[in-house]
C-alpha cells in the first residue's frame, strides 16, 4: 500500500494533477526540507506548492521502503523537469497516518536526471576520495 501511494504521489506530480497528489496527504499534514529549505504544512497550502509545478515536471521513485509497525517509509527518487534538463535525486522520510501522508521529510541534490548516470562512481570529479582524504 505504501509503495502504491508512493507512486501515486509521483505520477500527480508527473501529470500535474493537483488534486490528486494534495488527496495523497493528510488535512493536516507537514512537508518540509530541513533544516530550513522548505516548509508547507495542511491541504490549502499544499495545493498552491503543488499547483505550481509546471509542464514537463516528473517523479520517479527507485526504491521505497516501509515499516508496518512505526508506519515509517522512506523512498529515493529522481525529481525533475524533462524540458528544461533540470533535477534533483534524494530521499524523502515520510510518515503514514490512516493510509496518507502525514509528514514528508526531503533530503536531496542537484545532478543528472539520469538515474544510473547520477549513481555511477565513473567520469565524475568526487570532492572527496582516497587521493585526497587526510
Amino acid at each position: 500500500e505504501f509503495k502504491a501511494l508512493m507512486n501515486t504521489l509521483a505520477s500527480s506530480w508527473t501529470l500535474q494533477n493537483t488534486e490528486k497528489a494534495v488527496a495523497c496527504f493528510t488535512e493536516n499534514a507537514v512537508y518540509m526540507q530541513p533544516p530550513d529549505k522548505q516548509f508547507f504544512t495542511g491541504h490549502e497550502q499544499l495545493r498552491l506548492y503543488f499547483g505550481a509545478l509546471k509542464r514537463g515536471t516528473f517523479m520517479q521513485f527507485h526504491q521505497v521502503w516501509f515499516d508496518e509497525t512505526t508506519q515509517m517509509g522512506a523512498g529515493e527518487f529522481t525529481f525533475g523537469n524533462s524540458l528544461t534538463k533540470t533535477g534533483v535525486t534524494g530521499v524523502a522520510i515520510v510518515s503514514v497516518k490512516n493510509k496518507k501522508i502525514a509528514a514528508w521529510r526531503e533530503y536531496f541534490v542537484r545532478g543528472p536526471l539520469d538515474f544510473n548516470e547520477f549513481i555511477s562512481p565513473t567520469g565524475k570529479k568526487w570532492e572527496w576520495h582516497i587521493g585526497n582524504y587526510p
